[in-house]
């Protein structure tokens, strides 16, 4: 069994990569802080499992392997990691303090304190304190020559004179030097097809981590649909799934992997539990797989464009991304599917299912009961009413406006500008100033209609947060209100059109937009958004 100091030698020299059937690096320093001190008490970490690569295959190839991080030499690759690559990458990263890993530059510094044998991720308080020692510096350098080192940079010798320093660095030295790790060889019979021997460890990451939670079912359908398309097509999934991705994102929608491959799962199996899809995938043929996939990236982008339409033009106006999913599956299955066209009455429909669900926090909560059902009502053929009737809150609340603001709220306020053509407030654009639906998303901003400084400075403690008290405007609009009093910008405002308040819902009587009246102008701005809300989408707000 090798030592983890043998085992470090062999990473910074590029031995081990990583098949693409798996994710990319994904821990969080937290969990490596855990990691390093499971090896410091001894605890066990687990095996890891790898194969050692035939050098015909790693010549042949080299493009379904990746490094552990981007300066690692791929050429020197000798071992595949079926099972640990998060472990070993986290040990590397803390032996070397940084990585850059697929283009991403990852940092850690983490603390040791030698006294209290704890570890803790970098604060100003830990960097204030001369007995915490960073790891990296500790794995890469002579203790006596660190300790001194911290004395004088904390101008305090009682560092050096306390032995339990020196002895305690020493041990963590050590640990990381003897720690012994289980390393297990697969035992793959390789024949000369390499690419059945691929899908074949693509089974085995997934039997492997299946029994487990440290990997979650979209890296292991990932992996699965990898292994089968490459084996019989020559072509990834992964790097085309990954390609849509990209392309969501350059529509402004970041769409997660954990999304798509759930909505991939409902296209293809008509169902998004992993294990009941995995039967229905691993019988497809690989042409099968990329012909779901392509109508996976076509549902998806039609969805974009409908949200857009509707005023949703980023995922970050919305309270959960799984949102997307039962959206694209009923494009898939009434509209695309049937080469027919995305009517008004289809459209008025999805806007009331997503005001509502997004006011229920819908997949935020019962994630997987909640889209599990809603998926196979889809499926049975009863649409859009069959996912309404799923829902548990069938009206509007008017408490739901009587809270501060979440994603929800956004939601709300995008669909209702978007409905009534609400402009911006940049009074620079006049006299074409633009609706809120033609700002880029990403230059959209929450504004505070009373800015917090101006509630603060005159000693008013009411939540600034409320949804009542915040719209949505460009962050030039924003830039050039700041923190002015209300009711002079509303004032200008209303000299320029009185439609700029209207369609924000700011209620029109000048009184109410002085401090006194605050908790009054709330009540009445509230007020405005339900009865708006009622007579455009023909929601009933349960008072």
């Amino acid at each position: 069994m090798p030592s983890l100091g043998e085992v470090l030698e062999q990473l910074e020299a590029g031995f081990y990569v990583v098949p693409e059937i798996q994710r990319s690096f994904v821990w969080r320093n937290t969990q490596i802080r855990d990691l390093v001190s499971s090896i410091y008490d001894d605890d066990p970490i687990g095996g890891i499992t790898y194969w050692e690569i035939p050098v015909k295959v790693k010549n042949e190839f080299a493009d379904l392997f990746r490094p552990l991080a981007d300066e690692l030499p791929l050429e020197n690759g000798k071992y595949m990691i079926i099972d640990g690559q998060q472990r070993l990458t986290s040990l590397l990263l803390v032996k070397k303090g940084e990585l850059t890993i697929r283009g991403k530059r990852r940092r850690i510094k983490l603390f040791f304190n030698p006294i209290e044998e704890r570890f803790e991720l970098s604060s100003r308080k830990i960097r204030g304190d001369p007995l915490w020692f960073n790891v990296t510096e500790i794995l890469n350098t002579d203790v006596l020559d660190l300790v001194e080192k911290q004395a004088k940079m904390f101008d305090d010798e009682s560092v050096n004179r306390n032995p339990k320093v020196r002895r305690k660095l020493n041990e963590l030295q050590n640990k990381f030097e003897t720690y012994p790790i289980y390393l297990i060889s697969a035992r793959l019979k390789y024949s000369g097809d390499f690419l059945s021997t691929f899908e074949k460890i693509s089974r085995i990451f997934v039997n492997l981590n299946s029994r487990g939670t440290r990997i979650k079912m979209p890296d292991l359908a990932l992996a699965l649909l990898t292994g089968r398309t490459r084996r019989d097509m020559g072509a990834s999934f992964r790097l085309k799934f990954e390609d849509i991705l990209r392309e969501c994102e350059n529509k402004k929608f970041v769409v997660n992997e954990p999304v798509l491959i759930r909505l991939y799962s409902a296209i293809a199996t008509g169902t998004t539990k992993f294990n009941e899809a995995r039967k229905e995938l691993e019988k497809m043929s690989g042409e099968k797989i990329n012909n779901f996939l392509a109508e996976t990236e076509r549902s998806i982008s039609e969805t974009i464009k409908l949200l857009s339409d509707l005023g949703i033009r980023s995922q970050r106006f919305l309270q959960s991304r799984y949102l997307l999913v039962p959206i694209a599956y009923l494009l898939h299955r009434e509209i695309i599917s049937s080469g027919k066209i995305i009517s008004e009455e289809f459209k008025k429909k999805i806007l009331k299912w997503l005001l509502l669900a997004s006011q229920e926090k819908r997949y935020t909560g019962r994630l997987e009961t909640d889209l599990f059902e809603d998926i196979k009502v889809i499926k049975e053929g009863k649409g859009i009413e069959g996912i309404i009737g799923n829902l548990r809150m069938k009206e509007y609340p008017l408490s739901v406006l009587d809270e501060e603001y979440e994603n929800h709220h956004l939601t709300t306020l995008l669909l209702l500008y978007r409905k009534i053509g609400t402009r911006d407030w940049n009074l620079d654009e006049v006299p074409h100033i633009r609706t809120i639906g033609e700002i880029d998303p990403d230059d959209l901003h929450v504004h505070h209609i009373f800015p917090k400084e101006f509630l603060e400075r005159r000693g008013y403690t009411v939540e600034w947060d409320h949804i009542a008290n915040i719209t949505i405007i460009s962050k030039k609009a924003n830039d050039k209100i700041k923190f002015k009093n209300p009711k002079e910008y509303l004032h200008k405002l209303r000299e320029v059109d009185s439609e700029l308040l209207e369609k924000h819902f700011i209620p029109q009587n000048e009184d109410l937009w002085n401090i006194n009246r605050y908790e009054d102008f709330l009540r009445e701005r509230k007020r405005l958004i339900a009865n708006v809300i009622e007579r455009e989408f023909n929601i009933r707000v349960a008072k």
